[in-house]
């Protein structure tokens, strides 16, 4: 099912509250992050015209600060090192203290950062809309470097977010410049190294470890996953396979399990390079909203009817363990007790 990415329009005025108790069903959050260090939820709100990133505090369930923000600008604020981090506007990406409100630096930016990951202690690797990728001083807001979007006759370039991750040295990005995944080195922004297999495909992919797990749509006929050494490219391991792109993967030990188009739950062994079906989904079973969650051995995700499924990774025993008409947005473990974040 095709995950929905919303861009939403934003009012600047700044705020900070003391606590108020958060209800899951008004929380009226779209994307989300959790800062375990700290107990903290960051997230993006929508309601009628009011549009804000707030934090709440997972211990007490307050939220703790507002930030009303503006333009049609929509992505997952972070919290790191005590400072929270989002797009103000479309043009506009800021860093703020979300215990004094204060805004500790502002970068004026080519378009809109439709995500960005913190790869480094210091180091944000951002996606402009339009324009590419960019690299930024978390502590200073300084670009430390660009890699801009090649347009032309050969190159199609669309204006769709490109999906990055990393490990402790690369960043690795898919669909840029007309690459399946390219790799860059964190620091300089060099290019590590590039695969062109198909030039228009559509690639989801994870890292764990050393190895790159992606899928590709090449066309509505073909789909493929494929197993990747992270540092070098090699290809280890290649299968046509149906992949739904809008659902990540996720690791536990040595295996991937990755959701299919056909409503299959599939599990990849890394080791062994096999891959098996571990459930085959009826209709009204099947994933909604484009979202798997691990937490400890445990896979989380909500069905058709909006009902939370928990299966275990160890026995693949399947249980239902809430119900509503609410979207599954994270899962969270505080004092032994999961939160399901809505």
């Amino acid at each position: 099912m095709v995950k929905i990415r919303l861009l939403l329009c934003f009012l600047f005025v700044i705020s900070c509250r003391e606590g108020k108790p958060a209800d899951d069903d008004k929380r009226n959050a779209l994307m989300v992050t959790i800062n375990a260090e700290d107990n903290l939820l960051a997230y993006s709100y929508f309601k009628d015209n009011d549009y804000a990133v707030k934090v709440e505090d997972l211990r007490t369930n307050n939220t703790v600060f507002v930030y009303n923000i503006q333009d049609n600008c929509f992505t997952n604020p972070r919290i790191h090192n005590g400072k929270l981090y989002f797009p103000e506007s479309n043009h506009v990406f800021v860093c703020v203290s979300y215990k004094t409100g204060k805004p500790l630096w502002k970068l004026p930016t080519q378009g809109r950062i439709l995500e960005f990951q913190m790869v480094k202690d210091d180091i944000i690797i951002a996606s402009v809309d339009g324009y590419g990728i960019i690299a930024i001083h978390a502590d200073t807001g300084k670009i430390l470097y660009v890699l801009h979007l090649l347009s032309n006759s050969n190159c199609q370039v669309d204006l769709s977010p490109r999906p990055v991750r990393f490990d402790e040295n690369y960043f690795y990005v898919a669909g840029f410049n007309c690459k399946t995944i390219s790799a860059y080195e964190i620091l300089s922004g060099k290019k590590v190294w590039s695969r062109e297999d198909y030039r228009f495909s559509l690639s989801s992919f994870i890292i764990t470890g050393d190895f790159i797990f992606s899928g590709n749509m090449i066309d509505n006929d073909k789909e493929e996953i494929i197993l990747l050494e992270a540092h070098t490219s090699k290809l280890l391991y290649r299968q046509p396979a149906s992949f739904d792109l809008f659902t990540d993967p996720v690791v536990y030990q040595d295996k991937i399990y990755y959701h299919t188009n056909n409503a299959e739950l599939k599990e990849f062994d890394i080791r062994k390079k096999t891959v098996r079906t571990v459930f085959t989904f009826r209709t009204y079973e099947d994933i909604i909203g484009g979202q798997m969650f691990r937490l400890d051995h445990f896979l989380f995700f909500q069905d058709m009817q909006y009902h939370i499924v928990k299966i275990d990774l160890q026995t693949f025993n399947r249980k239902v363990i809430d119900r509503g008409k609410k979207g599954l947005l994270e899962v969270y473990k505080i004092n032994d007790e999961i939160k399901l974040i809505y």
